[in-house]
């Protein structure tokens, strides 16, 4: 007979290592993550954005304000960008190698600029082993909480 802290036990440790399993199965259907964000800055600032693409993926940045640098460093070097732009830039493009990516835009106008940008980057490759370790610790709360039901323990 089991009794009450061995079903909570077994409870908790079913839904942690649930919780590890989705997240693993999550991160083996979608290897890539998505990543959309609008940001102001103001007069003289500086963005600085940087981030690994996967090969094959798709990138778009869109800045809008009164002047501003924008400096792109690509792995593929066809698609880099050093230039000053005015009023608006916007900029899509699709990184044919993997590797590292590098934006700078530096504010050189009167007033702020917005920048609006969807980049497709590479998981994290320990974010599988997170998933491990999560129904690893949810196996190890079972196997306690059936200590319980076998003695039980002085002090509970």
């Amino acid at each position: 007979m089991l009794n009450k802290l061995t079903i909570i036990g077994i409870i908790i440790g079913c839904a942690i290592s649930i919780l590890g399993a989705a997240s693993m199965v999550t991160s083996l259907n979608s290897p890539n993550e998505i990543q959309e964000d609008t940001a102001t800055f103001g007069v003289g600032d500086l963005d600085k954005i940087n981030f690994n693409a996967p090969e094959n993926s798709s990138q778009s940045l869109t800045v809008i304000g009164d002047s501003f640098d924008i400096k792109i460093t690509t792995p593929d070097s066809n698609n880099d960008v050093n230039a000053s732009f005015k009023n608006k830039a916007s900029f899509s493009w699709i990184s044919p190698t993997g590797g590292q990516t590098i934006i700078t835009i530096q504010n050189t106008g009167d007033s702020e600029f917005t920048e609006t940008y969807k980049f497709e980057l590479s998981r994290d490759p320990l974010f599988f082993t997170y998933s491990i370790l999560v129904i690893i610790a949810g196996v190890v709360i079972i196997g306690f909480s059936a200590v319980f039901s076998a003695r039980k323990p002085k002090g509970f």
